[in-house]
């Protein structure tokens, strides 16, 4: 996730929109060298673990210490880039490669932890802020982020007193130029969460005060060789329906699922965690409807 290189991050990485044109020139160079043989592309893969980066909060590079800023302007480049490679492809490479190109997202499973509005609310801010993000302006029948990130986000950056939101806007044009930009919707999924309302009325700029919750575990769930990773089959399903529902039954290609353990030849807690998913996922299929085209498990060279 984090390969940018360095000559770049000096720029200021993903917020500085120059990586756009960086980024074209790099797309181009790829499917001009490899588009003969690559017939699917990813031109991001997880962009909230990276963008993330920007938000001080992580443990991930880069790094950068501006919470409520950072990843959001990371957010808005990164999505102008991923438009102008599915452009760029469509335009020039497509006719003879005849490849797909989408981008990859990271999208966890929410829920509900006590059956209340209030905490299916919080569910519902998980999947907007999370998923929606980076797949409203892309997805969506309207395109743009999704209007409860820019209400809450422009709330909050005026109640902070700041004469702007916080939250980047896209022109019209960049709206219809993004709006439509894949041919599959490239999901990774391991685990899932509960969402726990938060009020962070009076905390400083972040992500966290926008949307509001903090994600937390089940203790009975399951466990794995990752503190992060734990088994919830359900989940899969969960999320698959979610895709489906809010972004018309795009054609679904799980990109990463897996379980990490601890190298032991007996490994059926591995054996278990794939039967077990492989089996919501053919449920969401064949019961609910869901259009997934094919399933790539996590293996010791992805990433």
């Amino acid at each position: 996730h984090w390969d940018l290189p360095q000559n770049l991050q000096d720029l200021g990485g993903w917020p500085n929109y120059v990586l756009v044109d960086y980024f074209e020139d790099y797309a181009r160079v790829l499917f001009r060298n490899f588009g003969d043989r690559v017939k699917y592309w990813i031109t991001f893969n997880e962009p909230l673990t990276f963008t993330g980066g920007y938000e001080g909060a992580y443990a991930h590079a880069p790094a950068i210490n501006a919470p409520g800023y950072g990843g959001y302007l990371a957010t808005h480049t990164l999505i102008k880039a991923h438009a102008r490679a599915y452009h760029i492809y469509d335009d020039e490479f497509r006719a003879d490669q005849q490849g797909k190109v989408s981008i990859t997202l990271n999208v966890d499973a929410c829920f509900n932890y006590q059956n209340t509005t209030e905490y299916q609310d919080a569910c519902e801010r998980q999947q907007q802020f999370e998923m929606g993000l980076f797949a409203n302006p892309i997805y969506s029948a309207e395109g743009d982020w999704p209007a409860i990130v820019r209400e809450r986000v422009d709330a909050n950056s005026k109640a902070e007193g700041l004469a702007e939101s916080r939250l980047p806007v896209f022109t019209p044009d960049e709206i219809e130029y993004i709006r439509g930009t894949y041919d599959f919707f490239g999901h990774n999924h391991y685990t899932s969460n509960y969402a726990i309302p938060y009020d962070g009325t009076n905390d400083p700029a972040s992500d966290q005060k926008d949307h509001g919750y903090y994600l937390t575990k089940d203790p009975n769930w399951p466990g794995s060789a990752s503190s992060w990773l734990k088994v919830v089959p359900t989940g899969l399903r969960y999320q698959l329906n979610s895709i489906a529902t809010r972004y018309n039954n795009p054609p679904i290609l799980i990109t990463e699922n897996g379980f990490s353990d601890y190298g032991d030849l007996n490994d059926t807690g591995r054996i278990n965690y794939y039967t077990s998913y492989l089996t919501e996922m053919l449920r969401a299929i064949n019961e609910d409807g869901v259009n997934v085209i094919g399933y790539t498990a996590w293996t010791l060279m992805d990433n």
